[in-house]
């Protein structure tokens, strides 16, 4: 796990995987930041984050893809793995539930396959 002294909202745990740690553990560390500014000691500016993220969406071939989307990728896709809302607005550092459900968006998948098994069960009434 990664801990914020000031997210967002606060003080905040990001809960990181085994292969998200090995990422970041692979990283020299030349600064207290994880992510440094090449001049100066702070951290990487909004400006140049934003610039390597157009430079991955060219290269993916993805076109108008926010940085932000991204956090509604990875709730959606908890939500198709079984993860429940409270789980994963902990996972994106929400405090309330109806926040978490304006990023996890089931796929039609699920729907159908739920309205099937939820017609089975009556149906067997």
């Amino acid at each position: 796990r990664l801990f914020l002294r000031d997210g967002k909202t606060g003080p905040r745990t990001v809960w990181l995987s085994s292969p998200a740690r090995a990422v970041l553990g692979a990283l020299p560390r030349t600064s207290e930041w994880m992510f440094p500014a090449r001049r100066g000691d702070g951290p990487v500016s909004a400006s140049a984050l934003l610039g390597f993220w157009s430079g991955v969406r060219t290269g993916a071939g993805l076109a108008d893809v926010r940085l932000h989307d991204l956090r509604h990728s990875y709730a959606s896709l908890a939500l198709r793995r079984g993860e429940t809302v409270p789980v994963i607005g902990r996972l994106l550092g929400h405090s309330q539930a109806a926040t978490t459900l304006g990023y996890a968006h089931p796929a039609d998948g699920a729907a159908r396959d739920a309205v099937e098994a939820l017609g089975a069960v009556l149906g067997d009434r």
